[in-house]
């Protein structure tokens, strides 16, 4: 036929297509059968109608030449004699007179064919059709189970394994038919200087030479109590230049697909499989090995199917992928994404000039090494000593900048290159368990036991622990200020005590990690399904870092390490809120504080940074989601504490969280990571985090990847290139949805390799990879690659804009759901006396608006109108007039121009507001309390307001009272029940109780300010929230007789056996009152119940 060249096929390109589709089909009436058309023959017409489409992306493209050169033969295609058989199965199946047996068999046969007969010749990066399966892995060699002890292969495990032994035992799970003996190690782990573990050895069966590409693959079965507590796996196949070593090393599985019970608990599984050393081999070594740091475990795991796999010899390779376009002729990556855009930033790894590929594709750059504390603080100071009063070894340096070393040039030529603020810089780290100096390493807690028993009341060791000195909590929290304050200082200031200068200028940074890795690798996995708001217990607990908060551990959040290590960054870079509150409550300030000059005599202004650094806690393995989760608790406990702090400063604690993003294409799942970055984005929308970035983000080819794996930035085969692409496209896919609340995205490294041999989005030879074009149109690469839909099961579908992220005990997240469609902006704390002004504006409101009538309430004996409102821009707005009577209430009416008509979503008036002089100190609250808007039709639609709350500052207890007996009064006139104006059963207890609280804060006579209005903020949440609850509508009352009765049931007795596909469904679905998409019994049986329940 003339069809008959050499082109990529692909069996299953049915399914590819199918899948795809999504355009509504027509598929016509399909062939007759004794009993009529059958379902089965008419989902073949409508697969045989997709396949002919394509889809939105690429559509299906018909050549009428001999040699297909009228259409694009990088995207699918087809002859037009090939189409024209589908065409003739099609019409043959819709005949009425053919048996449907003739019909399905024969339109079958026709989707099988036709589905080979589609075309690409794989040129275009976007698109490829299957391309085979390549060298399928064949077993050609495994262990014997004769298992013998032998001289570690690390020195730093114990050469009698800490007591550790092994032995061979029977298969002892359930499932036992067929299967072979195991290996069972008895681990142990001193906890100490050496990292613990066991050495074994056994030989292969049969010898072998194990050639390029070659696999190992072994099952772990452990036990699900000691998850977490088994780390990391050394192999060795004979020789030392055939080692290979396992990285990824957690035993953590919140969704096992196999459980097992053995001992009285309950185990579980993990299959590993890691690239094999080439080169001869008749012996194979096995190493599991702890890390120091973890206290002392002992345990016990069982290995199984130990077996090393090669490519079959006789399959025919895949061919390597040519990546063709040169960085400098593809589009800029940040011409992609960028702020100005509505996107993020994207940046790599690289500090220095700003060159090449860093210049034309990113805009923000980060140095993995030169700021962490080995590098910036390589001397310790002459003051510090333990508490018996002796010096820290390499801690004998004159306090000062003698301590310290500052990597300048590397963010002063960032700052110089390009034009002035082109460029920016990330500061990767202040405080981590790793690289940090000698001397500091040595800092343990006075009082606080070594290792983790159950309680938050332990220090772990961070790496490279050899000695410890017990150093008193001042001390301890003096290092760090003192750090903190110097590093950030030299950079964001032009101070010489700092090693700055006037002539240097200041060197900004757009973001800082404060702290790095601080939540425990596998601690979580325990913790989190017994509780899912804990986080304290969860921590590595550093022993330098820990040692700040010492025996308070557990006491008073604002003594917690962390607190402390993100307040220091707060007053390193204050802004002006800062810089006042630090003023005010100077005498109040702990003495290490104010020990080594960091201010003038209480004034921080000459260090007030316009714009400081957003300040991130950054962690890895964040797609676990209960790692994700117990970050979330820290960040919200930390950060809603910190409202009261005297020092706030208006901006979260914690300001972005950083997700480092070393993923592997599909063992790192997308919509993890989305349930993570869903977490946080919640915390943004209630105002405790700003934002949240991908801080070091680079791929890994796992050997379970189509193609194979890979482990180094060698040339790939056309699906492990593939199968990058689409991993890196369901990311970006997934960092568009969230793109408001992201701040940037950094690849951890330019071209060629990232971190421990993963990809990033250009080659060794610069050109853009598979990963490059995914990032830049996600949407596109899945589509034109829909052969790997099946491994990568569904991901692609789960982050889609209204894909609802369930996120347990918290409730389901969707981005855009329900918000309010008016905001107030502005000033949130107002001296009694003074002017503050307020922003006006819509938000989410649809359709067009030519006119609207909004009344705000206010407090009348805390505030009173300073000035008419004005309008923000006289050219899209009007304020037509105002009332400013009765007395706490504006209405306002006003009109809408030009664009301001169609697009009325902005900011629109300036309100300003006065606290009187005899304004009790608190929280008083700005309502709009009704906004009605018209449109060009004069239809009127009514809203739902918005509340403001500012703070009133006052030293004394008058708000509190006020807003005690306000909140009394309403609970006192409130009725609790079922019917409109009345409130749900117990919300005057939850409001009672709310009230309690606060009058027992009002009635202590040692509270202090910062508790009463801490007290203030509480009581105000809770009556706001009351005051909400009230009913407004009975859900279920059809007829609107203020009751739920017959007449109700009857009303949706009428829309009985209405289903979501019927025409006027948008009219009854309220009545579907299980969501199940139709109306039927059981919508009914609800109904009744509720009648006898009303």
């Amino acid at each position: 036929m003339i069809g008959d060249k050499l082109f990529i096929h692909v069996s299953r390109i049915l399914v590819v297509i199918m899948l795809l589709t999504s355009f509504a089909l027509n598929p016509g009436p399909a062939a007759a059968s004794e009993g009529g058309p059958t379902l089965e023959l008419n989902d073949l017409i409508a697969q045989a109608e997709a396949l002919k489409a394509g889809n939105e992306e690429f559509p299906l493209q018909i050549s009428r030449t001999d040699d297909g050169s009228d259409v694009n033969q990088a995207l699918p295609w087809v002859y037009a004699d090939e189409l024209e058989d589908l065409d003739k199965a099609l019409e043959f199946a819709r005949n009425p007179q053919t048996p449907s047996g003739e019909a399905i068999a024969s339109l079958e046969d026709a989707i099988t064919i036709f589905s080979g007969q589609i075309k690409a010749d794989g040129s275009d990066p976007y698109f490829r059709l299957d391309p085979g399966p390549g060298k399928v892995p064949v077993q050609v060699t495994a262990p014997t189970n004769v298992w013998t002890t032998r001289t570690p292969l690390d020195n730093r495990v114990p050469a009698d394994f800490a007591g550790g032994t092994h032995q061979v035992i029977p298969y002892p799970f359930a499932d036992s038919q067929g299967k072979s003996d195991v290996l069972q190690i008895n681990y142990a782990h001193n906890g100490k200087t050496t990292f613990g573990g066991i050495t074994l050895a056994a030989p292969l069966s049969p010898a072998v030479n194990v050639k390029e590409g070659s696999t190992i693959e072994f099952d772990v079965y452990y036990p699900k109590s000691a998850q977490g507590k088994f780390m990391r796996w050394r192999i060795r196949t004979n020789n030392a230049d055939l080692d290979s070593y396992l990285r990824g090393y957690d035993y953590n599985n919140l969704n096992p697909d196999w459980v097992g019970s053995y001992n009285g608990e309950t185990w579980l599984k993990a299959h590993h499989s890691i690239n094999a050393s080439t080169g001869l081999s008749s012996n194979f070594i096995l190493e599991l090995h702890g890390e120091n740091g973890r206290p002392a475990e002992t345990g016990m795991l069982l290995v199984a199917n130990i077996k090393i796999f090669e490519p079959d010899p006789s399959g025919i390779a895949l061919p390597d992928v040519v990546n063709k376009e040169h960085q400098s002729a593809v589009a800029p990556l940040k011409s992609v994404y960028n702020r100005e855009n509505g996107h993020f930033m994207v940046g790599s790894i690289g500090t220095g000039p700003v060159t090449g590929t860093r210049a034309r594709h990113y805009e923000i750059f980060v140095d993995g090494n030169n700021l962490k504390a080995d590098s910036t603080h390589p001397r310790g100071p002459s003051w510090l000593r333990s508490v018996t009063g002796e010096p820290l070894n390499g801690a004998t340096t004159a306090p000062g900048l003698a301590e310290y070393n500052f990597p300048t040039g590397s963010y002063q030529a960032i700052r110089d290159s390009g034009t002035p603020g082109e460029y920016k810089s990330h500061a990767h780290v202040l405080a981590w368990y790793n690289q940090a100096p000698a001397w500091m390493r040595q800092i343990i807690p006075a009082n606080l036991p070594s290792g983790y028993q159950g309680t938050a009341r332990f220090y772990g060791l961070g790496n490279g622990v050899t000695t410890t000195v017990k150093v008193d909590k001042e001390s301890a929290r003096r290092v760090q200020f003192n750090h903190t304050m110097t590093v950030m200082r030299h950079f964001l200031t032009t101070d010489a005590k700092y090693g700055s200068s006037e002539a240097r200028g200041v060197i900004p940074f757009n973001s800082w990690d404060v702290l790095n890795e601080e939540v425990h690798e596998s601690r979580h996995s325990e913790t989190i399904p017994t509780d899912p708001n804990s986080w304290r217990a969860s921590l590595k607990h550093t022993n330098w870092l820990v040692a700040m908060s010492d025996d308070l551990i557990d006491g008073d959040i604002r003594e917690h390490y962390i607190y402390l290590l993100f307040k220091y960054a707060h007053i390193a870079a204050p802004n002006a809120k800062m810089a006042a509150a630090y003023k005010a409550n100077y005498a109040d300030l702990p003495e290490y504080m104010k020990l080594d000059g960091h201010d003038n005599d209480g004034s921080i202004d000459a260090y007030i940074v316009e714009t400081p650094p957003k300040l991130t806690y950054n962690d890895y393995d964040i797609s676990s989601r209960t790692k994700a989760r117990t970050a979330y608790n820290m960040i919200r406990e930390l950060n809603t504490a910190w409202l009261s702090d005297p020092l706030y400063d208006g901006r979260p604690l914690i300001e972005d969280m950083g997700i480092q993003g070393h993923d592997a294409v599909k063992e790192t799942l997308a919509s993890d990571n989305q349930y993570a970055m869903a977490l946080y984005a919640s915390l943004v929308d209630q105002g405790l985090l700003s934002g949240i970035a991908f801080s070091e983000f680079d791929l890994k080819l796992p050997t379970g990847a189509p193609g194979g794996g890979a482990t180094a930035p060698g040339v790939l085969n056309v699906k492990q290139s593939d199968a990058l692409g689409y991993q890196y496209a369901l990311m970006y896919k997934l960092f568009g949805k969230f793109a408001p609340y992201i701040d940037h995205i950094i690849s951890w490294g330019v071209a060629g390799s990232g971190w421990q041999g993963s990809y990033v989005l250009f080659d060794s030879q610069s050109n853009a990879n598979a990963g490059y074009y995914g990032a830049v149109n996600p949407d596109r690469f899945i589509l034109g690659h829909s052969y790997l839909d099946d491994f990568f099961e569904g991901e692609y579908e789960k982050l889609q804009d209204d894909y609802a992220i369930d996120l347990g005990d918290l409730g389901i997240y969707s981005i855009g759901g329900p918000k309010a469609p008016v905001r107030l902006t502005g000033s949130d704390q107002v001296t009694a006396g003074s002017s503050f002004d307020l922003v006006y504006g819509l938000s989410r409101v649809q359709g067009n608006v030519l006119a609207q009538d909004v009344t705000i309430s206010y407090d009348a004996d805390k505030l009173e109108l300073a000035a008419p409102p004005v309008s923000t821009d006289e050219a899209k707005f009007a304020v037509v007039d105002y009332k400013a009577e009765p007395a706490g209430t504006l209405r306002i009416l006003g009109v809408h121009f030009g664009a301001g008509q169609t697009n009325p979503n902005a900011d629109l008036m300036k309100l300003s507001f006065r606290a009187k002089e005899q304004a009790p100190a608190g929280l008083t609250n700005i309502e709009v309390a009704r906004l009605v808007t018209a449109d060009s039709a004069g239809t009127e639609t009514v809203h739902s307001g918005t509340v403001h709350s500012v703070q009133i500052d006052v030293i004394d207890k008058a708000g509190l009272n006020a807003l005690i007996a306000e909140a009394q009064s309403a609970h006192d006139q409130a009725v609790e029940g079922k019917l409109v104006g009345q409130y749900p059963v117990g919300s005057k207890a939850t409001l009672q109780s709310a009230i309690d609280a606060a009058a027992a804060v009002a009635n202590n006579p040692k509270a202090t300010q910062a508790q009463i209005d801490a007290a203030a903020t509480q009581l105000n949440a809770a009556l706001l929230a009351f005051q909400s609850s009230v009913i407004v509508k009975i859900p279920t009352d059809h007829n609107g007789d203020g009751k739920v009765s017959i007449g109700d049931l009857a009303i949706l007795a009428k829309a009985y056996g209405a289903t979501s596909t019927d025409a006027g469904w948008e009219q009854v679905k309220g009545f579907d009152l299980n969501g199940d998409n139709r109306i039927d019994i059981l919508d009914l049986a609800m109904m009744a119940r509720m009648i006898f329940e009303w």
